[in-house]
């Protein structure tokens, strides 16, 4: 499903690049242009991001991804 209209930036695309290291709508928006046009997808964007805080299982220290308190093991 298309999340971004303005830059035809699917569901997959979103997850991809936050799998692959982005953690905050810049870097998605840097990486896909997905939340740099008209903003309406930035509350998804966002969403998705804390949904997926600390799932990478790395438990890097100051990761922005992580919750505050919540670590993963490592």
């Amino acid at each position: 499903m298309v999340l971004c209209i303005c830059r035809a930036v699917t569901e997959r695309q979103l997850e991809a690049a936050i799998v692959g290291g982005a953690h905050t709508l810049s870097e998605i928006a840097e990486r896909l242009g997905a939340g740099s046009d008209c903003g309406c997808c930035r509350d998804e964007i966002e969403e998705r991001l804390e949904s997926s805080a600390g799932s990478c299982g790395r438990g890097c220290d100051g990761c922005p991804r992580t919750s505050a308190g919540v670590t993963s093991a490592a």
